[in-house]
């Protein structure tokens, strides 16, 4: 039986928040306020897409030979007028996942720079990250740039979001029927197909998206490819432990060994018998005579 995919699975959001009246819902809950005419767009053109061409980007994503690489094809761009809105969900967040999110940022904000224009006259950027997992060393203080004045933001057309997720879902085990429903948006992300049914009943402008959820869990080729995209990921970030874990114990097994050979060199300026470091070292005798000064 196949895992189900939740709205935090990375091509399950992609999928579903491609769809514009959707993607509106969400935009409008969380940034309280109505929006009319925008596209969504791709990260890697910025050229509007929708549904289908999420998925031929995410087809594009898994032929990926080097797992090194890290896939960020597919961003969830939304322009809106003057505004571009970029939407991460981030299963780990922690102050290594803030910097690479304000990076992500700061290249949106520079790249729709053209030449000839004022920074004054920039358009606003605003970031959304709905997370779970938030480290518990994560600093919830610096939630944006700051200037040298306490409460004074720094760049005025830069702005950031960010959900815990794992907050909100507490909610639906509530008898808090006004706040389950004002904050469904947040609390779908970490619901299971049980979950979903019992959200609908508390929000029904919720069964659109979980409508859409269950469609792309069933879909035997969509979820193939959410699968893949996950599994991928997986597999780059065991790479990376393991490459971390043969470092560690390369370094270890080095440290030790030059550890071991400034004692044999300290010993044998001593003038202790070549038999006894041969036992303490574990050296030959030959090898002793080697490097006796």
């Amino acid at each position: 039986m196949q895992e189900f995919k939740k709205l935090s699975n990375d091509g399950m959001m992609k999928l579903v928040l491609s769809h514009k009246d959707i993607l509106k819902l969400f935009l409008e809950r969380i940034l309280k306020r109505k929006i009319n005419k925008f596209d969504i767009r791709n990260g890697q053109d910025n050229k509007p897409i929708n549904e289908e061409k999420i998925i031929e980007l995410m087809k594009q994503e898994l032929t990926k030979e080097n797992i090194n690489i890290k896939t960020k094809i597919v961003d969830l761009l939304v322009k809106i007028d003057n505004e571009i809105i970029n939407i991460e969900y981030n299963n780990t967040y922690d102050e290594y996942t803030k910097m690479r999110n304000f990076a992500y940022m700061s290249n949106i904000y520079s790249n729709i720079v053209k030449k000839g224009e004022k920074y004054t006259k920039q358009i606003k950027c605003t970031q959304i990250n709905f997370c779970s997992n938030i480290s518990e060393n994560y600093n919830k203080e610096i939630n944006y740039v700051k200037g040298e004045y306490y409460n004074h933001k720094f760049i005025n057309n830069i702005s950031f979001y960010e959900f815990n997720i794992a907050k909100y879902k507490k909610l639906l085990y509530t008898d808090n029927n006004k706040l389950i429903k004002k904050y469904s948006h947040l609390i779908i992300f970490d619901c299971n197909k049980e979950e979903l049914e019992l959200l609908e009943r508390y929000d029904p402008e919720m069964k659109k998206t979980i409508d859409l959820i269950k469609k792309y869990n069933d879909d035997s080729t969509i979820y193939k490819f959410m699968s893949t995209e996950e599994d991928q990921e997986k597999l780059t970030k065991s790479r990376i432990i393991d490459a971390k874990e043969l470092g560690i114990k390369q370094g270890l097994e080095q440290g030790i060994e030059l550890t071991k050979n400034e004692t044999a060199i300290s010993l044998l300026k001593e003038r202790i018998p070549l038999d006894i470091i041969s036992r303490t070292t574990g050296y030959s005798k030959d090898y002793l005579k080697s490097i006796q000064i």
